[in-house]
């Protein structure tokens, strides 16, 4: 299911050349909705979302830690997977397409940008681009609350910049990461965090390979069902405390021989 290229293997060789460095993870997030109005609790708006982080550096020629785990969310924002079409995890994990019978389960598409390179050498320069697709399926799998498979796909060539929006990766990458969904407040208003955890072989493809997120980004389809007279939502609006909706992103990066795994939180106050 993955291949490893020659100029990754002769990427992992330079490791043994390389300078130790660390680095400072800087992270920001953002997030907007497709739908007009507030909501409130007696009143949920359907809407799409967006969702975007990025994790820099604070020397811009570096590329950040790697991150494990993520939780991802916005002010009043709640979901109700259990309206919609599923399909589970144990379906596409380990498959290099995505089977038919989750087609209908698709509820977003985005794009994840990295950059993977040895791990004592954090420079971007020793780097290579590794953008990876992104789509979203209902899960079946992730429990109560319910959740989203991140499907991730990408091959060779890479890009020609970490700047490009191209498809692209030495790897070949057909993986799913098994997300769920966590009822907590934010910004004092119920709302549904996406949390996920990057595998071993995400983070690390080959021994002594660092694969660090630089943006994701993500946009989950307006989908409304209508559920007993009332038009419901995959993602609704229920409210904000003020005048705007804060959009919130926890980040935790993996544990090393040298530092304890750190929790990083990033906010971003937008029109609700």
């Amino acid at each position: 299911m993955r291949k490893l290229s020659i100029a990754v293997l002769a990427l992992a060789a330079a490791v043994a050349v390389a300078s130790v460095a660390y680095a400072a993870n800087v992270y920001t997030v953002s997030g907007s909705t497709t739908a007009k109005g507030k909501g409130s609790a007696t009143k949920h708006i359907p809407t799409g979302t967006k969702l975007q982080f990025d994790v820099t550096e604070t020397d811009s020629s570096k590329r950040g830690t790697v991150v494990e785990k993520y939780a991802l969310g916005a002010e009043g924002l709640v979901t109700n997977p259990k309206f919609f079409p599923k399909c589970a995890f144990s379906d596409m994990d380990a498959e290099a397409t995505v089977p038919a019978k989750c087609n209908k389960a698709l509820v977003g598409t985005g794009i994840a940008k990295n950059a993977a390179g040895p791990s004592t050498n954090q420079s971007l320069a020793s780097s290579t681009p590794c953008n990876l697709r992104v789509r979203l399926y209902n899960n079946s799998s992730a429990g109560r609350n319910g959740g989203m498979i991140i499907r991730l796909d990408g091959g060779p060539p890479a890009p020609p910049s970490y700047d490009s929006n191209e498809i692209g990766c030495l790897l070949l990458i057909h993986e799913s990461i098994n997300g769920k969904f966590v009822k907590r407040k934010i910004g004092g208003m119920t709302s549904s965090d996406f949390t996920f955890t990057v595998p071993q072989h995400l983070k690390h493809p080959l021994g002594g390979v660092d694969n660090s997120i630089r943006r994701s980004v993500s946009n989950v389809k307006l989908k409304t069902k209508l559920v007993k007279g009332k038009r419901r939502g995959f993602y609704e609006k229920i409210g904000c405390k003020g005048k705007t909706r804060l959009t919130r992103g926890t980040f935790v990066t993996e544990a090393t021989a040298s530092q304890s795994p750190q929790t990083f939180t990033a906010t971003k106050a937008g029109k609700c």
